[in-house]
């Protein structure tokens, strides 16, 4: 309680990124401080990294879902590692520039992290991946056990379930599972997961081929008339 109290009276909004990595630096002794400052550094500098997120993963034909697993990804790694920032070590006196060119560093590493792994995130045995029937299933899969980024991650793409609203259930389900487990366009979903659909949907995999064009037509239709009207 009494740490809950002394957190409270921190102005964390008016501190420099490099003071509220000090305090994340101090998760262990400190959770409560920590976490308050991670919100508020968080929240600061989330725009600049998903921007550069979507940036480099272009390069890689990467989605707009890729680039924002990544840089959450990203901010994973920082509250984990805040206590590597340095500004004696950066190239640059302004701590804003310092704290995003260290941080592009660490984003770059996850982005590399799906050619090998298809995930930037702690890997899973292919055998207990599973069929991802709707949007909560999805962002279950891109931010486990974190209650915030799954809420975020929702707000962005709650867009997905007005449009397959009306296609068949097995639509949804083959749209979701390869949105959630093929990142890149020239990579195929684990063989486990191939089976799964094949066996619990009851089609063939010529037949899944149609069905995920139908909902991929239809959520790109979208995208692109939005665009268009912007």
């Amino acid at each position: 309680m009494k740490s809950d109290v002394i957190a409270e009276k921190i102005d964390f909004e008016n501190m420099v990124g490099s003071e509220l990595l000090e305090y994340v630096s101090f998760k262990d002794e400190f959770p409560n401080e920590a976490e308050l400052a991670f919100y508020v550094f968080h929240d600061r500098y989330q725009r600049d990294i998903l921007e550069k997120s979507e940036i480099q993963c272009s390069k890689f034909e990467y989605n707009e879902a890729i680039a924002f697993l990544a840089a959450t990804c990203t901010f994973d790694k920082v509250w984990k590692n805040a206590h590597t920032f340095s500004m004696k070590k950066a190239n640059t006196k302004n701590v804003d520039k310092a704290i995003l060119l260290w941080m592009y560093k660490i984003l770059y590493t996850q982005i590399l992290l799906f050619k090998d792994s298809d995930t930037c995130a702690q890997p899973t045995k292919e055998e207990d991946l599973s069929l991802i029937e709707n949007l909560d299933d999805l962002v279950n899969v891109y931010a486990p056990e974190n209650l915030e980024k799954q809420k975020e991650l929702k707000e962005n793409y709650s867009f997905l379930e007005k449009m397959l609203q009306g296609l068949s259930l097995k639509h949804k389900i083959i749209y979701f599972t390869y949105l959630a487990y093929k990142p890149e366009k020239d990579k195929n979903i684990p063989r486990s997961v191939s089976n799964k659909l094949q066996e619990k949907l009851e089609l063939t995999q010529a037949s899944i081929r149609v069905y995920r064009k139908d909902a991929t037509d239809l959520v790109t239709n979208y995208i692109n008339k939005v665009n268009g009207n912007k």
